[in-house]
């Protein structure tokens, strides 16, 4: 089937496309931290060094943002033109977030070009605040973004109708949307994929719109999310964090390459906030994210926890639910809960909704075989998922550690800075140091990496969790695995070289500015 095959071939490029934009994301949101941290120290102690540092800090956060512009347009480029069903989310559920989100962007560049042109011009608390406010624009672009996706995750709005599918999910908040619409949405997908072996176009059909109305009541449902809200604090920190790290280890290896006191100077002026996130990510906002897959994606929460079939944790139980003795439901008791389903069809159920409904290719399917095929699919990425999952807490635990370590090495804090001064006799001061920040970038970015991929990989089979597919939303238009692998390399070149102009920038700021005026046509 065609469509299939678009979508063994599309996945990984657009899984690619997504991690290559959050590295650019996570330093746009860990760096105005990191600078208004620099500047309040210079503020304070008038000392020149925190400003250089902010000044070519900024350089690089300038670069950065060019290129997380560009990322950012060519994945929701390829979004649209890899998966064009997705426009029906864009079309309802989706378009006051991005709508939105475009009056974000723009707020962000009114603050940063601000801020980089009247820098030493202002006083250092305006400096500071217009590093807020561009830093709020850009957390908000980011929570905006990040409740969509959530509503691909979790779509809340559509009340029962998940569980009708599937039962061993859950209501899915009021219903905003006109459930006939949907039904009749999904019916048209799957009779065009059972006919022509691709769905997408049809949504795309003005017979089809006009046949089916319009389905959503609420536009702002998606910002009401329980589950987006906890994964836009949830991930939102994981970007600072991350973006924090690069900071703290560029300056780590400075000290380490020249051992100018001056780099830990540095960075001892924004460790703490990093020291106080790493504390804060997993034990609030990752038991909120938690909690949350557990109560709203059972299969995504057995296949992180491993349960093929129904088991007792007690730990994981009083986490996910607050009491030890509930048990972890398993792909068990999610087959017997579709076997209640017993030999309903898809013509039946539509029937009763419908009330023009004429029979389709789809009318004698049986719910029961649709819910167990996604079962199925499912399960047969819990190994991954499982072992991802708790590789993630792992290096979560690393990074914990490291940072304190880092924090006990820069900052007297009595029995710990003991213990690390005892290991840097071994290591030596600096390569300790070094390595203390390296863990810490390693065991934010693996984490990170690794949730994601567990949270995107997790909701599968479904696009859209426990309603539509992936073969459903893909595009009908055959993609040539040469043009694919072109545009990825052009794509992956692009970032590299991005990531070696940031580097220019940071280690190198007057050999930047000389290039920039070459490239400009002026005389050096």
């Amino acid at each position: 089937m065609l469509a299939s095959q678009n979508v063994s071939l599309l996945m990984p490029i657009s899984a690619l496309g997504i991690y290559l934009h959050a590295f650019f994301v996570s330093v746009t949101l860990g760096f105005p931290i990191m600078i208004s941290a620099l500047l309040y120290a210079w503020w304070r102690t008038r000392d020149e060094d925190y400003y250089r540092a902010a000044r070519i800090a900024t350089g690089v956060l300038a670069v950065n943002f060019a290129l997380g512009a560009i990322t950012g347009t060519l994945v929701e480029f390829g979004l649209v033109q890899a998966w064009p069903g997705s426009i029906y989310a864009v079309a309802t559920v989706a378009f006051v977030p991005l709508a939105s989100e475009l009056i974000a962007f723009v707020g962000e560049i009114v603050f940063l070009v601000a801020f980089i042109v009247t820098l030493r011009w202002v006083k250092p608390w305006v400096s500071i605040a217009l590093m807020a406010g561009y830093f709020a624009f850009a957390a908000f672009s980011g929570v905006l973004i990040t409740m969509v996706n959530s509503w691909l995750n979790v779509p809340w709005g559509t009340g029962s109708l998940a569980s009708v599918l599937n039962p061993y999910l859950p209501e899915y908040g009021p219903a905003a949307f006109d459930t006939r619409v949907l039904i009749a949405v999904k019916l048209a997908l799957v009779d065009s994929l059972l006919t022509s072996g691709t769905a997408s176009q049809i949504l795309q059909s003005p017979e089809t719109a006009r046949a089916v109305g319009i389905s959503l009541n609420d536009p702002f449902i998606a910002l009401n999310s329980p589950y987006g809200l906890a994964s836009a604090v949830h991930n939102l920190t994981a970007a600072v964090i991350i973006g924090m790290a690069m900071a703290a280890v560029a300056f780590a290896y400075k000290h380490l390459r020249t051992g100018d006191p001056k780099y830990v100077k540095l960075l001892r002026s924004f460790l703490p906030i990093l020291l106080i996130l790493l504390i804060l990510q997993p034990i609030v906002f990752g038991d909120i994210m938690g909690k949350a897959v557990a109560a709203f994606m059972p299969t995504k929460f057995a296949m992180m926890e491993g349960a093929y079939i129904t088991k007792q944790n007690p730990l994981v139980s009083f986490l996910a639910y607050g009491d030890p003795s509930i048990p972890i439901s398993g792909f068990d008791e999610f087959r017997k809960k579709c076997e209640m389903l017993g030999d309903t069809t898809v013509g039946a159920v539509a029937a009763q909704v419908l009330p023009n409904y004429t029979p389709s290719p789809s009318s004698n399917i049986k719910l029961k075989d649709l819910c167990m095929q996604g079962l199925t699919d499912a399960e047969n990425r819990l190994a991954v998922i499982n072992a991802a999952y708790y590789v993630k807490i792992g290096a979560g635990v690393v990074a914990l550690a490291a940072v304190v370590g880092l924090a006990s090495a820069v900052f007297n804090v009595g029995l710990l800075t003991r213990v690390v001064l005892t290991l840097s006799n071994r290591l030596g001061k600096r390569q300790l140091v070094f390595l203390l920040a390296l863990l810490v970038v390693v065991g934010s970015v693996l984490p990170a990496a690794l949730g994601w991929y567990v949270r995107e990989a997790g909701r599968k089979p479904w696009t859209v969790y426990g309603l539509l597919t992936p073969t459903e939303l893909v595009t009908p238009v055959p993609a040539s695995p040469l043009i694919m692998a072109a545009f990825t390399a052009v794509f992956v070149t692009m970032a590299l070289g991005g990531v070696y102009g940031m580097y220019l920038v940071a280690s190198k700021p007057l050999l930047f500015v000389k290039l920039l005026r070459r490239g400009a046509g002026e005389e050096e």
